[in-house]
């Protein structure tokens, strides 16, 4: 299976992924019996996150990197957006978070405020904010130093 096939592969697994796990968060909504609910959030926990994670870290692995193109609008965009992620992760009490995830943010907010560096279209970044609901994606010109903090944030989302 050549790298084209294997992505309209890896996306049809994950929409189905998607699928599932929009079907088990509807589920524990309507359910009211406790030992049912507890038994979807276990699966939810257990199967369907850490096969998505997995399907998506493989998906962008071999994702061709020159097919992500983003005009600087968009890239300015993104870094305010960024920006304002990583300031409403600090607001909220550290005990919430692991503690490696204080010196990613710092890196993050180091990067943020070197004015010198320009968005391009070099590393795409995804930051869960909420698992397999919500993420913040953003693509700019690293030197590096995004890409050693995505593969920590990585590790960490691994535990």
């Amino acid at each position: 299976m050549n790298d084209s096939q294997r992505l309209v592969y890896l996306k049809e697994l994950l929409d189905l992924l998607d699928e599932k796990l929009g079907e088990f968060q509807r589920e524990l909504i309507v359910n009211p019996h406790a030992p049912a609910r507890f038994e979807l959030k276990q699966r939810i926990k257990k199967e369907i996150l850490p096969d998505i994670r997995k399907y998506e870290a493989e998906y962008w692995n071999i994702y061709p990197k020159e097919a992500i193109v983003i005009s600087d609008e968009e890239a300015t965009t993104q870094l305010v957006h960024l920006k304002q992620a990583v300031e409403s992760i600090e607001r909220v009490s550290s005990s919430e978070y692991p503690s490696q995830l204080i010196p990613l943010l710092q890196d993050i907010r180091t990067k943020l405020n070197d004015l010198d560096k320009t968005a391009s279209a070099k590393l795409k970044v995804t930051l869960p904010l909420i698992p397999a609901i919500a993420s913040y994606e953003l693509e700019m010109d690293t030197e590096g130093l995004m890409y050693r903090t995505w593969k920590a944030i990585q590790r960490l989302v691994r535990k």
